[in-house]
């Protein structure tokens, strides 16, 4: 149900940026083509939105398992014993359905079966979206197989995932404010044509209705929605 929920509001944004697009830009029913433009444009921003706010989710769970797996490891656990005992620390703040614990419960039913730790983390980095865990199996592997510290590779991985989240929150902090304008002035341009329409009829009327007024109108456009691409790439935040 949740999935269905953005799917149709990202489908109701794009339709209704389609329609301002025909009604402003174009004066005509014609301009109703822009709607399917709109509904993939927001379906590929929402969908792209979603994905990284799911892969820092996971990051931070990830930095969490970290920690439950380095306490484990200091009471004498080895690390295959740790996987489980991290697990019941997560299961404290997790539900028990949650993507991530289904990923540890797997991690756990393959290395009960019998394969390797480093090659379950392998696996599990495979299909994992965050970064920071591939980067752990790899290194993990590394050390398993050449007998190095463990418990080491693990606390230093937590620490740098930390460090990276409060720089992230600290650049979120400093953007937050021009996002706010970017959003204005990705809006002033709807509200300038509304305005001149509702306010000065006709004005505008040589941009309507003529291969010239439409090819001009089709130039501000692309160059609206650069400048939008240009917006986004200015306030995106990637640590």
């Amino acid at each position: 149900m949740e999935g269905r929920k953005w799917l149709l509001l990202a489908i109701g944004k794009g339709t209704i940026l389609g329609c301002l697009i025909a009604r402003l830009f174009y004066q005509s029913l014609w301009g109703l083509l822009f709607a399917p433009v709109g509904i993939a444009v927001v379906l590929f921003r929402e969908k792209k939105a979603i994905r990284q706010k799911e892969m820092r989710k996971e990051q931070q769970l990830f930095a969490e398992y970290l920690g439950f797996l380095k306490e484990a490891l200091q009471v004498g656990y080895s690390l295959e014993q740790a996987v489980g005992e991290a697990k019941k620390g997560l299961l404290t703040t997790e539900k028990k359905d949650s993507g991530f614990l289904q990923a540890v419960t797997r991690l756990q039913r393959k290395m009960q079966l019998g394969m390797p730790v480093e090659e379950a983390f392998g696996e599990w980095a495979k299909e994992a979206l965050c970064e920071d865990i591939r980067d752990f199996s790899e290194v993990l592997f590394i050390a398993k197989r050449t007998g190095g510290a463990v418990q080491q590779v693990i606390t230093n991985t937590e620490r740098m995932i930390k460090d990276k989240q409060e720089s992230l929150r600290y650049i979120q902090s400093v953007l937050h404010s021009r996002e706010y304008e970017a959003k204005i002035m990705k809006a002033m341009p709807f509200a300038m044509l509304a305005y001149l329409q509702l306010f000065m009829p006709g004005f505008l009327n040589p941009l309507y209705h003529n291969a010239t007024g439409i090819c001009v109108m089709s130039v501000v456009l692309a160059l609206y929605a650069g400048l939008c691409y240009l917006a986004d790439r200015a306030t995106k935040v990637s640590v």
